[in-house]
């Protein structure tokens, strides 16, 4: 797989349901004597409706009915399977198997006694294969490499469930075993056969070879480029999804894979493929549109998933590979606050001599991300999870510290690059966080934290523009001064004297909003960007002329107006100095996006959107009003642009003003007068009025409710 390449997760459509034909195989060995009888009875009265559908073993040296109990010395698995396959390859039961493993302990097995009739069986079957341990020191290599050997039916079926061993009440251990196989009754439910695809896909992030078969209602993804084709499934075009759920799922089911693999396999390389499912999981989660009110288990279960592959690829977490930890691990995967208790549990402090730059930035990356889904951060001291404003700042400073070692390490690395790598990675940060999550309640406490966050990328952006090179010891210093926990004095100082004009202006305008109490307390301004061109020759002179009028009501402060023709920008007036900045800003787009004039005179209006988005990451919050002449752009931009408003509200999303194109505009004539007594009156009124609509919502005279054609 090219990791350059972008990545298109899917989700196959349900197939048809059937009903799995089961087969049970318990250990009949001593060690099972607690148990045994238990599980039993929860067995039959969970599936002895199943009729013939089903096969019974007791198995140890040999296969026995469930009843009575061998209480044999010792076991042999490998027979154990060779005998079933040997029955079912005989014909005349269903393609769907499911075979249900129940032990407590390691008896022989060898993979080689059973390869061949497994290659046979994968060939003829459908087979689902899960393991119900019982105690911790269930045989999880031997169970694991039959599940990753055997099974093929889906990807989403869990490997394994649990029964702690003790001295629980008969009635305990009937309940804690009743309640495994009414799940397991559930999963017999599965999808009649695989769809076919038209090109190569993965089914899992891990997944070394693409396959062209994929499971009914699960996802898979695959890497394109430009000339890729669409997907088809069964030779039906499917899009790809986007869609939180089916996103977590592939990243959980790519997890469970790798667990398997590590589990059935001692000399597997699993910190280079829990690296890639890091990797690859962070760049699908980017570009995942998780909105606001978007379940938070959903989030919950993609993040933890991140966490744990993330802190094994990096080191921090070794697995002991032993029967129990991989048992529990595969267990609870799908259990987010589980899962962070292992890694809390496990993971060791970040190896200082390995830190590297790169190492520190992806770190703060996924923790970032984590905290973007609604996983925050936990507290050193009291393990307690954090909110949001305390995650992002505790992340922040573990990894201003972090960067600090690293500079000690090599003072002469290349210090602007790095500070400007990581305010860039923070500021990008906090906008997708803000954006992604709701604050509800801002306590001075939270304010005090965003104030020093604030402070500390105001810092960071001081010494990047420092006319002179910047030493390390400048650096070392900054982060001495700013990287301080949360617990500490300075985060909570709320007499501290702070300037008002830039107390908060290095963080998102979305956050300011709220920090300011009230939007009214943001300054206003309108920027008007002219089309300039030759499609609007008959319409731009009273567009010009009226919007002079009508804002000079406005201070000159507040307004700045631009024409755009030739690829070009231009001022209307040249007495506004004042918004050199900005003017730049709008110069820089220009270049950036080509804003090209089409053959047919229109203007390319999704490259100068795109601009515009850009400005708004620039510090400005921008509300964008189309004015539109004529019906043509009108429909192009609702086509293009809008549809993803279409049946939501959302708030600052774009509104389209329309100006009507009269006669004389759309046919030429020679009569001087028609045109002055027909258009220009009718053009000049349309436009005070949209003009005075949008000076009414920028000075909040009248805060009209824009209905006609709001998206």
């Amino acid at each position: 797989m090219i990791q350059q390449q972008a990545i298109e997760v899917y989700m196959a459509k349900q197939g048809k349901a059937v009903q799995s034909y089961l087969i049970t195989l318990v250990d009949g060995t001593g060690s099972m004597n607690h148990e045994y009888e238990t599980i039993i009875k929860a067995h039959q009265a969970t599936f002895s409706d199943l009729g013939n559908q089903k096969m019974d073993y007791q198995w140890e040296q040999a296969l026995y009915s469930f009843l009575p109990y061998r209480s044999a010395g010792s076991g042999n698995i490998s027979n154990t399977f060779n005998v079933i396959f040997e029955k079912l390859l005989s014909g005349g039961y269903p393609k769907n198997i499911t075979f249900l493993f129940v032990s407590d302990g390691r008896e022989h097995f060898e993979i080689n006694e059973v390869s061949a009739q497994i290659k046979i069986m994968k060939e003829k079957f459908l087979i689902q294969f899960i393991c119900v341990a019982v105690g911790d020191q269930f045989p999880g290599q031997i169970s694991m490499t039959l599940r990753e050997q055997i099974h093929n039916q889906n990807e989403t079926c869990p490997a394994v469930f649990k029964v702690t061993r003790g001295n629980q009440p008969v009635d305990v251990l009937y309940k804690e075993f009743s309640e495994i196989f009414i799940k397991v009754r559930q999963l017999l439910n599965v999808q009649e056969k695989h769809f076919e695809t038209n090109q190569p896909v993965y089914q899992t992030l891990v997944q070394q070879k693409p396959t062209t078969q994929v499971a009914p209602n699960e996802p898979f993804f695959r890497m394109v480029d430009e000339q890729t084709e669409p997907i088809k499934l069964d030779n039906e075009v499917i899009n790809p999804t986007d869609k939180p759920s089916d996103i977590s799922k592939l990243i959980t089911i790519s997890v469970e894979k790798e667990l398997i693999l590590t589990a059935s396999d001692p000399q597997h390389n699993y910190k280079e493929a829990f690296n890639k499912i890091a990797d690859l999981g962070q760049k699908i989660l980017d570009q995942t549109k998780f909105e606001k009110d978007e379940n938070d288990d959903i989030k919950k279960q993609a993040s933890s998933q991140i966490f744990l592959a993330t802190n094994i690829a990096e080191g921090n977490l070794e697995l002991k590979k032993t029967e129990k930890e991989m048992t529990d691990l595969q267990k609870d995967i799908r259990d987010p606050v589980k899962i962070l208790d292992f890694v809390e549990k496990n993971a060791q402090e970040i190896n200082e001599q390995e830190l590297t730059d790169d190492k520190v930035k992806k770190r703060m990356q996924g923790q970032f991300n984590n905290t973007k889904l609604g996983c925050f951060v936990r507290s050193k001291t009291t393990k307690k999870e954090l909110d949001l404003v305390e995650s992002i700042w505790s992340i922040t400073e573990e990894g201003l510290k972090n960067y600090k070692k690293v500079i000690e390490k090599d003072p002469k690395c290349n210090l602007n690059k790095l500070l400007t790598d990581l305010k860039g990675l923070i500021d990008k940060q906090l906008i997708k966080i803000f954006e992604k999550q709701s604050i509800t309640e801002l306590l001075d406490k939270h304010i005090s934290i965003l104030r020093e966050l604030n402070d500390t990328l105001k810092d960071m952006d001081k010494l990047i523009k420092k006319q002179d090179k910047v030493k390390a010891n400048e650096v070392i210093q900054f982060i001495n001064i700013r990287a301080k926990p949360i617990s500490e004095n300075n985060i909570y100082q709320t007499g501290a004297i702070f300037d008002q004009t830039d107390e908060f202006e290095y963080l998102p305008k979305s956050i300011q909003i709220i920090l300011r109490d009230d939007e009214e307390e943001l300054e206003r301004m309108v920027l008007l960007l002219f089309d300039d061109n030759v499609s609007m020759a008959n319409e731009i002179q009273a567009a010009k002329s009226k919007f002079l009028q009508v804002f000079s009501r406005l201070p000159e402060t507040h307004k700045l107006a631009i024409c755009w023709r030739d690829r070009k920008f231009s001022l209307l007036e040249n007495n506004q100095q004042q918004f050199d900045t900005l003017y730049k800003l709008i110069e820089t787009q220009q270049q950036a996006y080509d804003l090209e004039k089409q053959v047919d005179g229109k203007t390319d209006y999704d490259l100068l959107h795109k601009a515009i988005k850009e400005i708004k990451q620039k510090q400005y919050l921008i509300k964008l009003i189309y004015i539109t002449v004529g019906s043509q752009l009108k429909t192009h931009l609702e086509d293009v642009i809008l549809t993803k408003f279409r049946n939501r509200e959302v708030k600052g999303k774009p509104l389209i003003k329309v100006i009507p194109r009269t006669i004389a505009t759309m046919f030429q004539t020679n009569d001087s007068q028609l045109k002055k007594s027909t258009t220009v009156p009718k053009l000049d009124e349309q436009f005070i009025k949209v003009y005075d609509d949008i000076l009414d919502l920028i000075v909040k005279e009248k805060n009209p409710a824009i209905k006609d054609n709001q998206f």
